[in-house]
């Protein structure tokens, strides 16, 4: 019995010992793999601030200055808009003064970031009052937006980046609606239930996990078939989920083009297209798909349908105010005759009333091509810089209304006219409704809309002309908000009234094939020390949100070129790099499964 005893203590003895080794190990490896993450995060900060260094090294090293050569052309062939642009930092011939022309959502941001970097900034409107395309009038108890606006991601997006930039998150309150956004049709697609067929509305929700109880609604109303409906999912997913370098490679295409990779039927693909050319205002037969799919990726991944809180003219007063804290001039009713060029430097810049301000950088947000022909002048320019110039092809212009109500109707953030079937609407337009998101827009009880047409670049009778009339947008909004007349105080942009609120030319580059993403012009230019911000230049994205990318980029290339260090991104830390990697291989799996089939 002691024998077998002892036999026993000593197997158990041996099994304790192999466990006991077997966990050590099992430690010890435990130990090395978390000691290899974090290396390989040491290494990825290490990565990510010698690209920094480099980038800023690139940016702030002497460029060949941009001469009108014979091979400018062939120069521009290889490197686009950007390839004709001098880079060279500025001299100390003129003061370290910036002027900033406009006071949209683009040159408020600009110069308080300016302001904000120690740079004497002098702001200059030309009208009475802030704002630009962004600014706003009193009617009736109504605060109205001059401008349609795109809804916004608030904080999460540029406009929030911007407030962070300068430490002021806070200045700006952003609210969201109760009511998602919202397709509208004249009439119920064939096919359609009871259910779809309420004022030919479906609800479109920020948040994409929302959209599967849309999905059935919006493939009927979109006249789509059950197999259409399922290619349809699969171009959604497929666009969620694209790699970055997968979204450039559709830049050259248009929205439509991209919906007929899914949808063979013309009609079908036409129909999804216009869907997604809605955020940049543009057809799906003109709108790229690379930055329409952008800019629906964005708001919709950030789950978020949010307005500014006093209307769209709070984002460039808050802008204006805290770029005058900070030392910078904003002064209203200060037109600038032409900016002062000499060897191909700006000197400064001349005002309506003859007043000449030296100043070594300025920044334009009067469009591309106002700003070259006009306010400096072809000659100071290379040819092919100038030819690119001529051959963009500018935002078009927008038939607009906006509308007082005496009472709710609309009962959505935001609607959209989209042509889905018989009866649908002839004209797509986009309408916002602000007081869904601040109702101290209005008097108690009454509604306020906001509405443009979306028209094609190449529409219109000629040239310049808007492609469709107010009256064509009332009967299409009337069509989709039923009693909207009726119930009207007020309606600006008269029926037949072609200078009617939308009729000005939007200071802004058409987000079309050839004109995003890497072709989109820079926002430096041939003329050392002048730059251009808002929605002509640089940035990505549709409305505000485009405006202020653009200033963020505008302000950082002046840093640069000033040889100022913008400063090396945060190392990331090791549980961030592990979800962007299991993010990346879950985007690129559901793109790769969800990708077109030829």
């Amino acid at each position: 019995m002691a024998l077998r005893a002892g036999l026993h203590g000593g197997h158990v003895g041996c099994k304790a010992t192999l466990y006991g080794r077997l966990l050590s190990r099992v430690n010890a490896r435990l130990a090395t793999g978390v000691a290899r993450l974090a290396a390989v995060s040491r290494l990825a900060a290490g990565v990510a601030r010698l690209a920094a260094g480099v980038a800023r090294l690139a940016a702030v090293a002497p460029f060949a200055r941009c001469r009108a050569t014979p091979d400018g052309a062939a120069r521009y062939a290889a490197g686009g808009l950007a390839a004709l642009c001098s880079r060279d930092v500025m001299d100390d011939e003129v003061p370290l003064r910036a002027v900033v022309i406009g006071s949209g959502v683009g040159g408020a941001a600009a110069a308080l970031l300016l302001s904000h970097a120690g740079i004497p900034t002098l702001l200059a409107e030309k009208e009475r009052r802030l704002g630009g395309s962004a600014a706003a009038v009193e009617r009736d108890g109504f605060r109205v937006d001059t401008g349609t606006h795109m809804l916004c991601r608030g904080e999460d997006g540029p406009l929030g980046d911007v407030l962070r930039r300068v430490g002021q998150v806070d200045a700006i309150a952003f609210r969201e609606s109760a009511e998602p956004a919202a397709l509208c049709f004249a009439g119920a697609a064939r096919g359609g239930r009871a259910g779809a067929e309420r004022g030919g509305r479906v609800a479109l929700p920020a948040d994409l996990r929302r959209l599967a109880a849309s999905a059935l609604d919006l493939a009927r109303a979109l006249e789509l078939t059950p197999l259409e409906a399922a290619r349809a999912a699969r171009l959604l997913a497929h666009a969620t989920a694209m790699r970055d370098v997968d979204l450039a490679a559709c830049d050259d295409v248009t929205a439509e083009a991209y919906a007929a990779r899914f949808l063979p039927r013309p009609a079908a693909a036409a129909r999804l297209g216009g869907l997604l050319g809605l955020p940049l205002l543009l057809p799906g037969s003109e709108a790229s798909a690379g930055e329409a799919l952008l800019a629906s990726r964005q708001l919709a991944r950030s789950g978020r349908q949010s307005y500014p809180e006093g209307g769209a003219a709070r984002v460039p007063d808050v802008f204006c105010r805290l770029a005058r804290e900070l030392g910078a001039a904003v002064r209203t009713g200060t037109a600038v005759r032409r900016v002062l060029v000499r060897d191909r430097r700006v000197r400064g810049v001349e005002l309506e009333d003859g007043t000449t301000l030296s100043a070594g950088i300025v920044v334009s947000t009067a469009g591309l091509a106002s700003t070259v022909a006009e306010l400096v002048g072809e000659p100071h320019f290379p040819e092919a810089y100038v030819a690119r110039v001529r051959a963009l092809t500018p935002q078009p212009r927008q038939a607009q209304v906006k509308i007082g109500l005496r009472r709710r109707l609309a009962a959505a953030g935001a609607l959209a006219g989209l042509g889905g079937g018989a009866g649908a609407p002839a004209l797509p337009f986009y309408c916002v409704a602000p007081t869904r998101f601040d109702p101290s827009l209005a008097p108690p009880g009454h509604e306020l809309l906001c509405a443009c047409a979306v028209s094609g670049a190449s529409g219109g009778a000629s040239p310049g002309a808007p492609a469709a009339t107010v009256d064509e947008l009332l009967r299409a909004l009337a069509g989709a908000v039923p009693g909207l007349l009726s119930e009207a105080v007020f309606v600006d942009g008269s029926p037949g009234d072609e200078r009617g609120p939308g009729a000005e030319l939007a200071a802004g580059t058409a987000q079309t094939p050839g004109q995003v993403g890497r072709a989109r012009p820079a926002v430096y230019t041939p003329v050392r020390g002048l730059y251009l911000a808002g929605r002509a230049a640089g940035g990505r994205g549709a409305g505000m949100e485009l405006a202020a990318s653009s200033a963020m980029e505008c302000v950082d290339r002046i840093l640069v070129d000033l040889g100022r260090d913008l400063g090396a991104p945060a190392p990331p830390a090791l549980i961030d790099i592990a979800g962007d990697l299991l993010g990346r291989v879950a985007a690129s799996t559901v793109s790769w499964v969800a990708r077109p089939r030829g």
